[in-house]
C-alpha cells in the first residue's frame, strides 16, 4: 500500500489534470481530498469533486455511503465514479468497492457510471487480473502495472476515457 501522503497527491495530479482537460477556468478549488471544480458548460456543465460520497440503501433500508475518490456529478443525475486502489495481498478493500458498486447499480442503475484504477507498481500485491474480476461490477477497469504512477503518460488513456464518459453524457 502506497503512503497516505502519495496516494493524496496523486489523487490531487488526477483531478488536475481533469481539471486542464473538462474543467471550467477558474472554477477549481481546494486541494488534496478537497479538490473540486465545474465542468465546462461546452461539455454540458456538472462538476467534480474528490472524495465525495454516494449513497445507497441496503435492503433494510439503512443508508450506507460509498466514499468514491472522485466524483463527476454530470447534468440529469448522472455520476462517475472514479476509484483508485493501491495493490494489497488483502483483496477485501477490492471486495468492498465491488459490494458498494453492486448496491449503487442497484440503486442507480444506468445513472452511474464506475471505473476503478488499480495501481500496481511493483510484483507485490494481487494481480490485476484476479482484481479485475473481483471488481467486476465496474464498468470500466484500468491497471497501471509494474509503471511507475508518477509518469503523466500512463495517465492519458485514462484521462480519454473519462473525457469521452463525460462528453457523451
Amino acid at each position: 500500500m502506497a503512503p497516505e501522503s502519495y496516494e493524496e497527491s496523486l489523487l490531487e495530479f488526477l483531478v488536475s489534470a481533469l481539471y486542464a482537460r473538462v474543467g471550467e477556468r477558474g472554477t477549481m478549488t481546494g486541494q488534496g481530498r478537497n479538490a473540486r471544480f465545474e465542468i465546462t458548460k461546452s461539455l454540458g456543465g456538472g462538476s467534480c469533486a474528490a472524495d465525495s460520497g454516494l449513497d445507497y440503501a441496503l435492503p433494510s433500508g439503512r443508508k450506507v455511503t460509498h466514499k468514491a475518490d472522485i466524483l463527476v456529478t454530470l447534468p440529469r443525475g448522472r455520476r462517475l465514479t472514479i476509484d483508485l486502489i493501491w495493490a494489497s495481498n488483502d483483496p477485501d478493500p477490492f471486495k468492498a468497492r465491488a459490494y458498494d458498486m453492486l448496491q449503487l447499480k442497484n440503486c442507480l442503475g444506468p445513472q452511474i457510471w464506475a471505473m476503478m484504477i488499480y495501481l500496481r507498481p511493483g510484483t507485490g500485491g494481487i494481480s490485476a487480473e484476479a482484481v479485475k474480476e473481483i471488481c467486476y461490477p465496474f464498468d470500466l477497469f484500468f491497471a497501471c502495472e509494474h509503471q511507475d504512477p508518477q509518469n503523466p503518460a500512463i495517465w492519458v488513456p485514462i484521462l480519454d476515457r473519462i473525457e469521452a464518459e463525460i462528453a457523451e453524457r
